[in-house]
């Protein structure tokens, strides 16, 4: 300890003799520590914060699957679940939410929130405690009709209600009907989903305001719900399942034609974020950016190792005689890794700073149309992580200097040498290998960034199957108003109207859902005289009802028969548009026109398809074509809907006159959202994952471009003044400044071309693994390498020339007296 107590304050003092040397190590390790930290602590509040709930290893998610398909089913029916819960011995509980969104009136103001649906024993089970009021009650959740209650999310009480306790015991409107605020939510519990915060909780029962009762409640193919379960204290997740193997197996027999081909897994918690039943996509893109990070950590580390070769080269001396006075190689080596640590310690202090600057602004980033709660706070995981991040950055960019210190020749040194040293053949490989690896390692970074950026132009380019230009979408639900079917009818049928007969509207339509909007409706189909086989369950299709000017307002092609017309009511046979992949998927051997399906059940009633519409983008950009249908608004009454205006003008130049016209048409009605087509497509299922993607990969890849083009011209110009002596030598025996000039320079392209081919390389590596991230985009696509290519190669070159062009003016008969 005493020893290590002098190699800490002889630090500290060749710190202070040093200040501005000392100042750029800490501030190039902050900066590679500051986006490690910064990316972790998103992946942290993620994958690896546990759920903030007594006991979190023991909540399992419970998967439901059809045998033999790769993603999971929608989820559990209401009887399957109870049956679940009633008899699954190896868990404590068994509780269950449904997802869904809804309109909150309160003071004359209504918001859309997104809400969970949940089981009387889910507060329970989670043993948590309100931050105020109570908590909905096992008897007042689970059946309709009950008085309704709901809990307010924490944020969305202290957004929406400014932290007014006074709100638990009023009455607000639940898509116009009233319910009682019971209570508020722990600060720290935003639900069960790690990327969403929670507005509101509401019972199973209030779900009755959406579904019918008895399809709710009674229908086993009816499948809304996400089912959880709290294991027993000592008892695993493989103990668990076997009982529900056993549930499964006695469900099979009991109700072969909904339960009959259906497996349910138990997960830890933890594997399904970060929404259950999804795949492990996000897992594969939080290893990616943390390897990115890793990636600036190693070249802000080869940048401190440059820095400390430079320092080695003049304490050169001091070392030697250090050792001529007794100090051991272990001493020698010990002393000059606690400076090297030391220094890392500061530079993650000055990370941490930076990735608490940096994840402050992470709050702020939300898509449109979803409550995504990005937590980059930091915790102990975090500082742990930049703590080890700092010893690792700190030894690896410290040990081989420090070995070359502690490899001092005393002799050399009394006779007054020492830049042989540094110039020896084993150094000079080093520096060689640190110089490829800089320019390696910032290829590789960048080439990953133009990769992200090349996917976002793709997938803006997409044909998305409608035109996305010059369209306003105002969403409005009269029911929130309490307004009757027919009062809704009336409204939409003079607002439409009326809107159409504004300045420089081209069409207008109405829909329930707008593409790429989030959550779509979606229904089992049964197809006429096609049997299913035994325990197959009917497929589930996404569809929206829309009336009959749509196709025309979204400029959707109808390639074969005809678009609907205002004929199409609720007196009228039931119909059908169809898009492509449905019409080739369920009527492969003709044409799909007059061929009929039902929403209902095998026996009817039967919509005929009249149409067959161009595919498009349904869910989200990336979806593979999928099967989707259209069915007419009079026949599929929807209060929530959307109207859509294409007008000759910037959209946005509608708003208020649309604002106005709903308000003398209906005074008490909200216009619960009005944006254009463009402002809806960045929201969450549109371009919003694809920037926050390029813009991560692309600032890391900045970063690391500055640090190579740094380190590369701190390495040359580090080189050349080893070489003074030589160059003196070669000038003095008659080279010209140009030879020189070519020496240098070439030498040093030289490394970087190498550099280039290393990180070609390991780029082709990485981003194999990434082939299923980037779409649009081959992931060896020869724009990005060859871009990135040359604005490295540009750029070290402008690196290179600077010290070439220092080492060509030498003066020979002061380089001669260099030594």
């Amino acid at each position: 300890m005493t020893n290590f107590s002098q190699d800490l304050r002889y630090a500290f003092r060749m710190l202070a003799k040093n200040p501005g040397i000392a100042a750029i190590i800490v501030v190039t390790l902050g900066l590679g520590i500051g986006v490690n930290a910064v990316i972790f602590s998103l992946v942290n509040g993620f994958l690896l914060r546990p759920l903030p709930v007594p006991s979190p290893e023991q909540i399992t998610v419970l998967a439901i699957q059809q045998k033999g398909s790769p993603v999971g089913s929608s989820g559990f029916s209401y009887p399957e679940f109870d049956d679940f819960r009633k008899q699954a011995e190896t868990f404590s509980d068994v509780f269950a939410l449904a997802l869904s969104s809804i309109e909150l009136t309160a003071n004359d103001k209504t918001d859309s929130c997104f809400v969970n649906y949940v089981s009387g024993n889910f507060f329970p089970a989670l043993r948590i405690r309100p931050a105020s009021g109570r908590f909905i009650l096992p008897d007042e959740a689970e059946s309709p009709g009950e008085r309704a209650v709901v809990v307010l999310g924490y944020s969305y009480w202290q957004k929406r209600f400014g932290s007014d306790p006074g709100i638990v015991g009023k009455q607000v409107l639940i898509n116009a009907r009233p319910a009682t605020v019971i209570g508020v939510a722990e600060k720290s519990f935003r639900g069960m989903f790690s990327v969403f915060d929670t507005d509101a909780f509401l019972p199973i029962g209030a779900m009755a305001l959406e579904e019918p009762p008895n399809l709710l409640f009674h229908s086993r193919d009816f499948r809304r719900l996400l089912v959880f379960g709290r294991l027993k204290p000592g008892l695993s997740v493989p103990q668990a399942q076997g009982s529900l193997d056993v549930i499964v197996a006695r469900l099979a027999l009991q109700y072969p034609a909904t339960d009959g081909d259906f497996t349910v897994r138990a997960i830890p918690e933890k594997l399904s974020r970060p929404i259950p039943y999804a795949n492990n996509s996000f897992v594969v893109i939080s290893g990616l950016f943390l390897v990115l990070a890793g990636f600036i950590l190693l070249l802000a580390c080869t940048n401190v190792e440059n820095i400390l070769f430079s320092l080695g080269a003049a304490r050169h001396r001091e070392m030697g005689i250090r050792a001529a006075l007794g100090a051991s190689r272990a001493r020698l080596l010990r002393q000059t890794l606690t400076e090297t640590i030391l220094l890392a310690l500061l530079g993650g202090i000055a990370g941490i700073v930076f990735g608490v600057w940096a994840g402050s602004y992470s709050a702020a980033i939300r898509p449109q149309n979803l409550p995504l709660h990005l937590d980059a706070s930091f915790d102990w995981r975090v500082f742990c992580y930049a703590l080890g991040a700092s010893l690792a950055g700190g030894i690896l960019a410290g040990i081989w200097p420090a070995l070359r210190a502690a490899s001092v020749n005393v002799i050399s040194v009394a006779h007054g040498g020492g830049q042989g040293f540094f110039t020896g053949a084993a150094n000079l490989r080093l520096r060689n290998l640190l110089i490829v690896a800089q320019v390696g390692g910032s290829l590789t970074l960048l080439i990953v960034a133009a990769l992200f950026v090349r996917s976002l132009q793709k997938v803006q380019t997409f044909d998305l199957g409608f035109d996305p230009t010059h369209l306003l979408n105002v969403v409005l639900d009269p029911h929130t108003s309490g307004y009757s079917q027919d009062r809704t009818a009336h409204f939409y049928r003079d607002l439409e109207a009326q809107v159409r007969a504004l300045p420089g509207v081209q069409s207008a339509s109405l829909a329930s859902d707008v593409p790429l909007g989030g959550f779509q409706s979606w229904s089992q189909v049964f197809i006429q005289n096609r049997a299913l086989p035994r325990g197959q369950q009917p497929p589930s299709l996404r569809f929206n009802s829309v009336d009959a000017p749509y196709f025309r307002t979204m400029g959707i092609p109808l390639l074969r028969g005809r678009t609907f017309t205002d004929f199409d009511d609720e007196t009228s046979p039931l119909v059908a548009i169809v898009n492509q992949t449905m019409a080739k998927t369920y009527w492969p051997a003709g044409d799909a026109i007059g061929k009929r399906f039902s929403m209902t059940s095998a026996g009817g009633p039967f919509l005929e398809v009249v149409g067959v519409a161009r595919d498009g983008k349904y869910q989200t950009i990336a979806e593979d074509p999928q099967s989707y249908f259209y069915v007419p608004l009079a026949q599929n009454f929807t209060s929530k809907r959307t109207l859509q205006i294409r007008s000759l003008a910037q959209p946005a130049s509608l708003v208020a006159p649309v604002k106005d016209l709903v308000g003398s048409l209906a005074p008490d009605l909200p216009i619960l959202e009005i944006e254009t087509m463009q402002e809806w497509l960045n929201g969450a299922f549109g371009f919003f994952t694809f920037r926050l993607a390029a813009a991560l990969a692309g600032a890391m890849g900045v970063v690391g471009l500055i640090l190579a083009v740094v380190g590369v011209y701190g390495m040359i110009s580090f080189a050349v003044t080893l070489r003074t002596h030589e160059i003196g030598v070669r000038l003095a025996l008659g080279a010209q400044p140009r030879d020189i000039l070519r020496l240098v320079w070439g030498q040093a392209m030289r490394l970087v071309i190498a550099g280039v081919a290393t990180g070609v390389v390991a780029a082709l590596a990485l981003t194999r693994a990434m082939s299923h991230l980037i779409v649009g985009v081959s992931t060896s696509d020869p724009v990005a390498y060859s871009g990135v290519a040359i604005l490295i190669c540009g750029v070290a070159f402008i690196a290179c020339w600077i010290p070439a062009r220092r080492a060509m003016r030498v003066d020979p008969m002061v380089a001669l007296r260099y030594e």
